[in-house]
């Protein structure tokens, strides 16, 4: 949480643009829990290169629509 008392995840900027450009999977994180959201911008912030952040996206729209 930040000192606002918000729960804040300071997704990365390449997450949250591959989440902008797909719709399915962008509703997909939106139904996700706190716990799983938080694993998701984890994973997200380890990427080597743009083809995992599409493969961590694309995972959220066949994982959980």
């Amino acid at each position: 949480m930040d000192g606002n008392g918000n729960n804040s995840y300071d997704m990365p900027i390449g997450l949250s643009f591959q989440l902008g450009m797909n719709t399915k999977a962008m509703e997909a994180y939106a139904k996700l829990n706190d716990e799983e959201k938080r694993e998701v911008v984890d994973a997200a912030r380890n990427v080597a290169d743009k083809s995992e952040m599409h493969q961590i996206v694309e995972g959220l729209e066949r994982n959980y629509c």
